[in-house]
């Protein structure tokens, strides 16, 4: 009997364990309610081809096609136009603090002062609330070969920062590993086991794996139960989800700086064939790490023994980075309130198309529209380009922070969008920090009969007090009392997502702009804006 009633007695208890996670789960999401809850591979691609332009079929009234073409173009082609990859230049493309974010900038506030703006170019810097805000690596160089027995080959890559101990300002560091081995990630408990007692055995070595979790954007990733609940039900959110998959990824690179000696790097895989991660990151890694194609991935793994690895990287710590917000300013009546439209115009190392020089070109036709029907607002209209936002929202940060006597009243704010991708299907996410705001602009927005007009993307509004993982997060986390934000992020899963490749004319890249819903999103941004700016008689609805 006692036995029987143990037994029942751990049933119990295990029940009551599993319904315990489940509730507490569910229960740390439900503070964000959410309401609503293809990659086209380019080979031979030059920048001197003609372009084909945009789908004849485009209702010309409404955001100026044209110039929003323009815009997104002479942005996504800094990556060709400012670096001479020939002679040995990293194309860095808009990266921050690099000369193709500078010359961005250029773009932005010479069209927003020819369209009769009152324009102004600010430059990022320190602050009394944040003293460290404008430092980080600069990756100077880096090179990769794989060797086997029979040949070297050079391998389409990226490879971030490596994190110095003590690091000296504008001190040029070399770093090289030389005929270092490849061996395979573990994935089991005992083969992580099995891998730190072979370490002490073994000279120099890196890991190879392939990109896994939540963050790879891969559509057919096999995920844990809480990534799935992240990606299928509530995103975006950021939710104990978000902090335990980072938490995971930092404690796997500190395990691995700490107990495997020996262990000098890692190269990661991508999922695409074609493309590689380039995920920005300014405070550099424990270890080195490099990041290479699906295609070179599995061609290592398959034969990974035959393999040895050289790389190198050449890096400096730079507490001087020069940045920039370009703003265009609309005055209006009342001059003590002000409305900001804005978008980041930096990117990653690529041509960073959807990420976002499609929102900066819409943005900028928004801009234009006012302008062309002599729009008078009654209030301010900033017209504001962030630089900075891949690496920390630097510039959205360093602007809410000097301009405290400013009364910004809304904030509509534009991250990735308008990216043509047909398996699987994006949703347009519009998130608002307020409910009221919410239930205000939706009715404007279902004017647009979006889901009809685009019929590749779906559209749903969230509620999310935080705000968007874009820009206007830093205006919600320091003014969320004062400032009503409405966001818009596409995504999940985006496969091109922070990808580049074939001499960066795959993945996040111009030829994958959807004109038509660059249309429908403009109109719904004019719509938004008029209802926020100009007097209800005055209108002229797109």
């Amino acid at each position: 009997m006692k036995q029987k009633n143990f037994k029942k007695n751990l049933s119990l208890k295990s029940n009551n364990i599993i319904a315990i996670y489940i509730i507490f789960l569910f229960f740390t999401m439900a503070y964000i309610p959410n309401i609503c809850g293809y990659y086209k591979e380019i080979v031979d691609y030059k920048i001197n081809n003609k372009i084909k332009f945009k789908d004849p079929s485009i209702n010309e009234d409404g955001i100026d096609i044209d110039y929003v073409y323009s815009i997104i173009q002479n942005l996504s082609y800094i990556i060709f136009t400012e670096y001479n990859e020939s002679a040995g230049e990293l194309a860095k493309g808009r990266g921050f603090g690099t000369k193709g974010e500078h010359k961005a900038a250029e773009i932005l506030y010479e069209n927003m002062t020819n369209m009769g703006l009152i324009t102004t170019k600010e430059r990022l810097n320190n602050t009394e609330k944040y003293p460290n805000l404008i430092k980080g690596y600069n990756v100077l160089d880096y090179g990769l070969t794989l060797k086997n027995e029979t040949s070297k080959e050079a391998l389409d890559c990226y490879i971030n920062a490596i994190k110095l101990k003590n690091p000296i300002h504008e001190k040029i560091v070399n770093l090289s590993f030389n005929n270092t081995k490849i061996k395979i990630m573990p994935n089991t408990t005992f083969g992580w086991f099995k891998a730190l007692i072979n370490d002490r055995k073994e000279g120099k070595y890196v890991f190879l794996s392939d990109i896994r979790s939540v963050y790879s954007r891969d559509p057919n990733a096999s995920l844990s139960l809480d990534s799935l609940l992240l990606r299928k039900m509530f995103y975006p959110i950021q939710n104990p989800c978000v902090f335990y998959n980072s938490f995971k990824k930092i404690l796997k690179k500190e395990f691995l700086k700490i107990c495997f000696k020996n262990c000098v790097g890692t190269i990661t895989y991508d999922f695409t064939n074609d493309t590689h991660n380039k995920g920005f990151n300014t405070n550099g890694e424990l270890l080195a790490n490099v990041i290479i194609n699906g295609t070179n991935g599995r061609k290592i793994l398959n034969d990974y023994k035959n393999y040895k690895v050289d790389f190198y990287i050449k890096e400096m710590y730079n507490k001087s980075i020069e940045s920039y917000n370009v703003i265009g300013l609309l005055e209006g009546t009342d001059k003590n309130k002000t409305v900001i439209v804005d978008c980041l115009y930096d990117s990653v190392w690529s041509q960073g198309t959807g990420d976002a020089a499609i929102g900066m070109g819409i943005v900028m036709g928004v801009a234009k529209y006012f302008q062309d029907h002599n729009i008078h607002p009654k209030c301010n209209i900033k017209f504001i380009g962030f630089g900075g936002e891949e690496a920390g929202l630097l510039g959205a940060i360093y602007y809410e922070d000097t301009h405290q006597d400013e009364k910004i009243t809304h904030i509509i704010d534009l991250n990735q969008v308008c990216s043509s991708q047909k398996n699987p299907p994006l949703t347009l996410n519009v998130v608002f920090n307020k409910l009221s705001f919410m239930w205000d602009i939706w009715p404007i927005i279902e004017k647009s009969n979006y889901t009809q007009r685009v019929n590749n993307t779906d559209i749903a509004k969230r509620w999310w007090p935080s705000g968007n993982p874009s820009d206007d997060r830093v205006f919600n986390m320091n003014r969320w009392l004062q400032v009503k934000t409405v966001s818009f992020l596409e995504d999940f899963p985006w496969i091109a997502h922070h990808r580049d490749g074939l001499n960066h004319t795959a993945g996040d890249v111009f030829d994958h702009v959807d004109w038509n819903e660059v249309k429908v999103v403009g109109e719904i941004v004019i719509n938004i804006l008029q209802h926020l700016t100009v007097e209800p008689e005055s209108i002229r609805y797109s």
